[in-house]
């Protein structure tokens, strides 16, 4: 069961945890609460999210673009739940009219929500509740209390997706899924990803700042599907889940700045690939470096600037020689110290050096174009993007590259994982 808590202007529902699925009279209980008349604490935090305006605004797509007979299709991000899952809703009346959910209440203890759309009693309890110590998977709740058809589609934070949908015209039933998302081993679920689109960008150095002969020809590449991106370089503590594992062999110094959330350094790409390996074995995803190209194109986040932020280093946007922050030229900052690019990624500039999967070519003739990373030229050498805490602004921008032999360990080298998202 739950309970709402109902401010002046601010809402929270609170869920207790579960060990096991609910139970048949929990669901209906639920069920019967969404279900509230005006008079409810339900009703009273309608009306607050309606005169608000919390959440997105109701989006309106015209008659006849979904059919009466199915779902319709969610065609935007409505919320974001704590710890990156991401859900969609869209509905579809008997008569034809269509829409997306409007808003919710978030529930950070279990994720949960409570959709509101613009017609009276039509909302959906959704909830995607941490059942890793009862079954190793995440699952999911819904009670919907609507006759409304619509599909609901929750979205994990490594891109594995589950839906719901109902027909218009019928009451959806209630539905617990216990193995929706699965949960990984030693590093809980693997380090904390970004869903990155799918796109085009021109790569190579557009911005006409500080260019150099390694960052031409310009091309167009094509990321052509969404992936996983680490939202944070690897740390310490995630490397050192790895060596107590047995996954990794190499215990790298900290310099005496401290382990924790700091970024591993002194890994080589060597290193690296003993990591994504048994990362990938341990949480039963595949991971890897990314590419060159889809390096730059989640550090640019759709900028064509020097930064992703423009072309000048600013003050405390990273950590660099002369980017104005505490650790500058002296050590690394802690991961996540910075403001996230638009595609929620932190430390894309400066702080480490991040390998990259491509072996080393001078320029970009003969560059693949499709995303993947480039394995002919030289590959004793691997390239490194990003800059680090101790070289100065020029080589944190989104197209500086740098190379570095495979086996080299340097304080200036970490690296951030990525992982491709099946459909």
């Amino acid at each position: 069961m739950f309970k709402l808590f109902v401010g002046a202007t601010i809402a929270f529902a609170m869920f207790t945890s579960p060990v096991a699925a609910q139970s048949r009279q929990e669901e209906v209980a639920d069920s019967a609460a969404l279900g509230a008349d005006e008079g409810s604490p339900l009703a009273s935090v309608r009306d607050a999210l309606r005169s608000g305006g919390s959440g997105p605004e109701l989006v309106v797509i015209p008659v006849g673009s979904s059919s009466t007979d199915g779902p319709c299709t969610p065609t935007s991000d409505v919320l974001q739940f704590d710890g990156g899952y991401r859900v969609r809703m869209c509905y579809i009346t008997v008569e034809g009219e269509t829409g997306q959910a409007r808003a919710g209440v978030w529930a950070s203890s279990q994720s949960g929500i409570l959709w509101f759309f613009s017609r009276e009693n039509a909302e959906v309890l959704v909830k995607v509740l941490d059942g890793c110590e009862y079954n190793g998977h995440r699952w999911v709740f819904v009670a919907p209390v609507t006759d409304l058809g619509f599909e609901l589609r929750v979205t994990g934070p490594d891109g594995d997706t589950w839906t719901h949908t109902n027909e218009a015209g019928t009451t959806a039933p209630t539905r617990s899924d216990t193995s929706a998302f699965r949960c990984s081993g030693a590093v809980g679920g693997g380090p904390e990803s970004a869903v990155i689109p799918a796109g085009s960008f021109e790569m190579g150095c557009v911005s006409g700042v500080g260019c150099s002969s390694y960052e031409f020809p310009v091309h167009t590449v094509t990321i052509p599907a969404p992936l996983a991106v680490g939202k944070y370089e690897v740390t310490f503590s995630e490397w050192d889940a790895c060596v107590e594992a047995g996954g990794c062999r190499h215990v790298p110094d900290d310099a005496g700045w401290g382990r924790g959330n700091r970024p591993v350094v002194r890994v080589s790409w060597e290193d690296t690939q003993e990591y994504v390996a048994w990362l990938s074995a341990e949480t039963g995803f595949e991971y890897r470096l990314l590419s060159e190209s889809e390096w730059e194109y989640a550090a640019r986040a759709g900028s064509r600037t020097a930064y992703s932020w423009g072309d000048e280093i600013g003050d405390n946007r990273a950590n660099c020689d002369g980017c104005g922050s505490r650790w500058d030229d002296d050590r690394t900052a802690p991961v996540g110290s910075f403001a996230a690019n638009a595609f929620g990624l932190h430390d894309m500039h400066g702080n480490v050096y991040e390998w990259v999967e491509d072996c080393w070519n001078g320029s970009y003739v003969g560059a693949p174009s499709d995303g993947s990373a480039w394995l002919l030229g030289n590959c004793s050498f691997r390239v490194l993007r990003g800059g680090s805490w101790n070289y100065p602004p020029w080589n944190l921008r989104s197209a500086s590259r740098f190379r570095s032999w495979t086996g080299y360990r340097s304080l200036n080298y970490g690296f951030r994982v990525a992982r491709t998202l099946t459909p």
